[in-house]
């Protein structure tokens, strides 16, 4: 039976659950306030009423301990749980989102206080405003005038990409934007203009619902809590416009505006992804042996990750991500032209060609960014009058092509790697509806049109 103390105006009530595995007694405890008004002998009678109903309702909850912090709760989760259920990278990534973007919010809130209505407020901010993030951009391009970009950023201990769009005129955040001051001998405002907070868009809060979902799942299941709030959270409006591509007369514009400049690697680059669909990590991750130019068979078994400071390959997110697809002739002979040329570049630079078997890479030899092409992409669109696409674009490209030739969506899951056709569905239903309006057409012009 629990224990009820009364402490002035309020009765602490505590109830024992039995010992721990290290022998240590386990406790909940609880408060409760009287209605105002009563006498003393009723409000002890309340008390002893209210502490039978919950400790009936905790029954059966031995190692609850909702009185942690949500910090707390994470910390446990992401040194105990993910390293086991995530990869590397994404546990950085998504921990990181958290630490941002709701820790500095409610991170110090106990677990039994939060509710729905606290993260329906919590993603509606984050929607607003970014929450506590406020974003600096870069005050004059010159700062850099006369540093090597190319070492600049390992000074600064940043990545490329980071560096690249700071350098693009593009925001970044706090910590980013210190080091770089720092990698300048200069103050943080002497290098960068505050620029206020930034709100998220609807996918990205989406996004870490998911991963705070994620935490709380784990705690319930290991019955430190009772249920997950997120549960009956509202979902975030997710505002994500409809995947951009080019339709198949812009694919013919374009890869004629690509033949006509003179950077041999991206007309590659961006053949090989319109006739395979690969995702940027995956393409900046080929090495030569992942190509059998004789069978034409490209095997995609790894994606580009960064992590501490440094670019390696890692293994896809997905089991369904490693693939094999089977390459057209004209994409096995810019490659084998792009290998020959590479020989030659390679060998000039000799030991300074930092990854001897990339498939592609930059000046130095090193694995390239999918940022860095992407604004060579958009330039080419622009010079040629072709909607303003990125990198990504080229993927939804090869998809819809398929698409509209009719290709089945399981066939067309597999090419892409997505785990199942739902996603595939999802992500390109617009294009399938385009596709499912145009047969319709055919045949109401084929059987149903009387010729005039």
């Amino acid at each position: 039976m629990a224990s009820i103390r009364k402490r002035g105006d309020t009765f602490t009530i505590t109830a024992y659950m039995g010992y721990d595995e290290q022998g240590r007694q386990r406790k909940k405890t609880t408060t409760y306030r009287p209605p105002d008004g009563v006498t003393p002998g009723k409000a002890e009678k309340l008390a002893k009423q209210y502490a039978a109903v919950w400790e009936e309702k905790i029954r059966g909850y031995v190692a609850l301990d909702e009185n942690r912090t949500l910090s707390e709760l994470a910390e446990w989760y992401y040194s105990t749980v993910a390293p086991s259920v995530l990869k590397a990278k994404t546990l950085e990534n998504y921990k990181g989102e958290i630490e941002r973007h709701v820790l500095p919010y409610i991170g110090r809130e106990k677990l039994k206080n939060i509710s729905p209505p606290m993260l329906d407020r919590l993603f509606s901010d984050l929607q607003k405003g970014g929450n506590l993030e406020t974003h600096y951009r870069l005050k004059d391009k010159t700062l850099f005038d006369g540093i090597k970009r190319e070492t600049f950023y390992e000074k600064a201990g940043v990545s490329r990409s980071i560096l690249f769009h700071v350098l693009s005129g593009k925001t970044t955040r706090r910590d980013n934007a210190e080091k770089i001051a720092a990698a300048l001998d200069m103050k943080l405002e002497q290098a960068f203009d505050d620029v206020g907070g930034k709100g998220l868009t609807g996918a990205t809060v989406n996004k870490i619902k998911l991963n705070l979902s994620a935490i709380f799942t784990a705690a319930v299941k290991k019955e430190i809590m009772r249920r997950n709030p997120c549960k009956l959270a509202t979902p975030p409006k997710v505002d994500t416009k409809p995947a951009e591509y080019l339709d198949e007369k812009q694919c013919h514009i374009f890869l004629q505006a690509l033949h006509e400049q003179d950077d041999f690697q991206l007309e590659v680059i961006c053949n090989v992804l319109l006739a395979t669909g690969m995702r940027s990590g995956e393409l900046c991750a080929l090495h030569w042996e992942d190509i059998n130019l004789e069978t034409g068979l490209l095997y995609i078994q790894h994606t580009l990750v960064r992590m501490h400071g440094g670019f390696h390959r890692d293994t896809p997110k997905t089991s369904g991500s490693e693939r094999r697809i089977v390459l057209p002739q004209y994409i096995i002979d810019l490659l084998q032209q792009h290998k020959k040329r590479q020989a030659v570049e390679r060998f000039k630079a000799g030991t300074a060609w930092k990854v001897p078997d990339a498939v592609f890479t930059n000046g130095a030899g090193n694995y390239l960014i999918g940022a860095n092409i992407s604004v060579r992409i958009k330039k080419i669109c622009k010079q040629s009058g072709l909607p303003d696409i990125h990198l990504h674009s080229l993927r939804h490209t090869h998809a819809s092509l398929l698409i509209n030739s009719n290709v089945t969506a399981r066939v067309i899951a597999d090419r892409l790697g997505h785990s199942t056709t739902k996603t595939t569905l999802d992500t390109y239903s617009h294009v399938f509806a385009e596709s499912e309006a145009k047969a319709m057409q055919a045949i109401d012009m084929a059987l149903f049109r009387k010729a005039e």
